[in-house]
């Protein structure tokens, strides 16, 4: 029989995202993704989603060039919705690095597995940023504002409450990179709030600055806003994020923009049970 290890990695929702400055925030949320590796003649891939599965192809060649073991059968399970701005991407890889770390004994902590994935994410074009921010989220189920350029942890920020997940019918927003860029000026008060440890106007900052510049219906946002939540758009989306103390009174004022998931906010990491 072949060995085998499973390792899990969390999802997550955006504080600050970091295309505009490099600089982001994510926070994690209880949905996952599961990785179990096995050892194999040679490479293959399977997920519970209907993904590209290329970059992990390619993320698997970079990884044994750098730690020298052979192929691997890989087979992915989760409840994380995928292709959202919901860090599936991020969870993916996460789960990946630590299970071949448990399987072949690489030595990583889970904040050498963020920073590996932030590189990677890169290399494989998964990221514009390197996602360091989300990738930590992931990892370590703790959220954090971090550099994405340096993958340097900045402040690490006490989100708390609950978390509701809408999935809107419509698709994609505009995700032009001079567009989102273009908000800098509004994510840079983001990130002084975020420095401060106050997430819930840094999550609103960007949530309104990111959303219009992604052409999102600002309508759940502000709704949220008014009765006292605070989220919205998660990365590019479409996925909005949002924490509020009452979800289920959120619940009922955001049903009819979508689909609706409730989701805790974790408190450390993932564990495979």
């Amino acid at each position: 029989m072949p060995r085998c290890a499973r390792a899990c990695a969390w999802g997550g929702g955006s504080i600050v995202n970091a295309i505009a400055l490099g600089i982001g925030a994510s926070f994690p949320l209880s949905l996952k993704v599961v990785a179990e590796v096995c050892e194999a003649d040679g490479d293959a891939v399977s997920s519970y989603a209907d993904i590209d599965l290329s970059p992990i192809y390619k993320a698997l060649e970079i990884l044994r060039a750098r730690f020298k073991f052979g192929g691997v059968a890989v087979r992915f399970s989760g409840d994380l919705p995928t292709a959202g701005g919901l860090k599936s991407s991020s969870a993916a890889l996460n789960s990946l690095i630590l299970a071949l770390n448990e399987l072949f004994g690489l030595g990583l902590s889970r904040l050498d597995a963020a920073r590996l994935n932030a590189e990677i994410s890169k290399a494989v074009g998964i990221s514009v940023t390197g996602a360091f921010d989300d990738a930590t989220a992931s990892a370590l189920g703790e959220a954090w504002l971090t550099d994405n350029g340096e993958n340097a942890l900045l402040r690490k920020l006490d989100v708390s409450g609950a978390a509701l997940v809408l999935i809107p019918p419509w698709g994609k927003g505009r995700g032009r990179l001079e567009e989102m860029r273009a908000v800098a000026p509004a994510v840079r008060a983001a990130v002084l709030y975020a420095l401060r440890g106050d997430w819930k106007t840094a999550m609103a900052i960007n949530a309104i600055a990111y959303g219009f510049a992604l052409g999102y219906d600002p309508a759940p946002t502000i709704e949220a806003l008014r009765m006292g939540a605070v989220g919205g758009v998660s990365g590019t989306g479409p996925s909005h994020v949002f924490v509020a103390d009452d979800v289920d009174k959120l619940y009922s004022a955001l049903s009819r923009y979508g689909r609706l998931i409730r989701a805790e906010i974790p408190s450390g990491p993932c564990a495979v049970t």
